[in-house]
């Protein structure tokens, strides 16, 4: 393997450094490109598997992180500096003009400003557990202000080139206090990407212009749209599949979209093993350990390698079944074919004690349910697709939240027999509160024989 460390890339005034790792010989080699805002050093473990495979590998840190001069404006630069490092990859003697994209999380965000571009080298890209809105992906779910990513991620990504040490104050004291201004003056550092976000609380052209659903429509290539059941960002994985393959810039990207959403959660999504099998409070079993890495291979070797390892023959849309704990193949998302089913809420006006009623018949005669809350003893998260900062993430019980008296529970009788449900979940609610801002947080659960309450998804109005 050859290594060039902390090459110049010429961006905006600016220059971004990259790393290249590339195999040995004089190539020209199909190229994977990474970019990411976590530090570029110590990416041999990532190259590896390309490398070997006959891919060069550049990665490279992000305008105003590490050793890459500018400003870190989290998204605001990621198209054109993600154009311009796709213009100076394809320049050079070791790379043959095929270019793919590859990386999770931030690593996967930066993926479809670049692609949106239309760049002719730009062959594929595999974008996994990232957002489509910013806004309503990310710092705030469906208007419901994100304090684990919104405050936790500025401050540690987002607020310096480097990571900053937060050793000095816990995240339950960060997140009692009021406002950005008393967070910056807590933690002691400037936290300007957490101070624009408080200021633009609503969707408007400031979250337009990164809002990665309006982009999609410009992306010409093929994708692997890879997430987790239990990951915070999973909706922009389903976004991004359907959107292209609808109103894709191409026929190759309309028809080359791939979707696979596993039983995991943000950070484990790429791993293997034992870790691969389990998430939060349940075992999925053997299948769960899925081949991620060698699954983004194969696509890569599909689009620029010509090389078909058995891809173009799998479905476009792999599904781990939960309960089932097995994988299905279908045709398209939303499945053709699926039943809708309406459940309707119903209650004699006690369900924050547990006694309200969730039934496939219309309720005749429903009374409405209350509660008093105490936005100074709010309900735990606890569970669900969460990641930042919390100590039960996924699959986790609700015993301890259900038995507040603030929450209201719905129970169905028992099912008859195993019910696949493979779809959109929508809620409709009637509400009004007393208080000048309150946020609504619905559950989806599974009660078990044993009495055990899990948390399946979640909600937020």
């Amino acid at each position: 393997m050859q290594f060039e460390f902390c090459r110049e890339v010429p961006v905006g005034g600016a220059m971004l450094a990259v790393d290249v790792y590339r195999p040995d010989g004089p190539g020209p080699f199909p190229t994977i490109l990474v970019r990411t805002p976590y530090h570029r050093t110590g990416s041999l473990g990532a190259a590896r598997p390309f490398v070997e495979r006959g891919y060069a590998f550049v990665i490279e840190d992000c305008r105003g992180k590490y050793d890459s001069g500018g400003e870190f404006r989290p998204l605001r630069d990621e198209a054109e500096d993600g154009r311009a490092t796709l213009d100076w990859v394809a320049e050079q003697r070791w790379c043959n003009g095929r270019i793919g994209m590859w990386g999770r999380s931030y690593l996967g965000i930066v993926q479809v400003p670049a692609a949106s571009g239309g760049h002719e080298a730009l062959r594929c890209m595999a974008p996994s557990v990232a957002p489509g809105s910013f806004f309503r992906d990310w710092v705030r779910y469906d208007g419901c202000f994100a304090l684990g990513n919104a405050v936790r991620w500025a401050l540690t990504h987002a607020s310096s080139r480097t990571q900053p040490p937060l050793q000095h104050f816990t995240w339950d004291e960060l997140c009692g206090l009021a406002s950005p201004e008393e967070i910056a003056a807590r933690v002691g550092f400037p936290t300007p990407a957490l101070v624009e976000w408080a200021e633009h609380d609503a969707y408007d052209s400031y979250w337009e212009e990164i809002d990665q659903t309006r982009m999609h429509a410009q992306i010409a290539v093929p994708g692997l749209h890879a997430g987790g059941w239990f990951d915070h960002l999973t909706r922009g994985q389903f976004e991004a599949y359907g959107n292209i393959r609808d109103r894709g810039g191409s026929e190759l990207a309309r028809t080359g979209q791939r979707l696979l959403i596993g039983p995991w959660g943000h950070t484990n999504t790429g791993n293997r093993g034992g870790e691969h099998c389990r998430y939060g409070e349940w075992d999925f079993g053997p299948a769960a350990d899925f081949p991620l890495l060698e699954h983004e291979l194969d696509f890569m070797d599909l689009y620029l390698r010509e090389m078909d390892n058995g891809f173009a023959d799998r479905p476009p849309v792999e599904l781990f079944l939960i309960g089932a704990n097995r994988w299905v193949g279908l045709d398209d998302w939303p499945p053709p074919g699926g039943e809708t089913q309406r459940w309707y809420l119903d209650s004699s006006g006690g369900a924050n004690m547990r006694s309200g009623r969730l039934d496939r018949v219309i309720p005749e005669r429903s009374a409405a349910d209350s509660y008093a809350y105490d936005p100074g003893n709010p309900v735990p998260t606890r569970g669900g697709q969460i990641y930042w900062g919390l100590q039960y993430a996924g699959p986790a019980s609700q015993f301890p939240v259900v038995n507040r008296s603030d929450v209201v529970y719905y129970r169905s009788c028992a099912l008859e027999r195993p019910l696949a449900a493979i779809g959109e979940v929508e809620l409709e609610l009637t509400i009004t509160s007393d208080a000048e801002d309150t946020d609504f947080i619905a559950r989806l659960c599974v009660e078990e024989s044993s009495g055990t309450i899990t948390c399946l998804n979640t909600g937020s109005l």
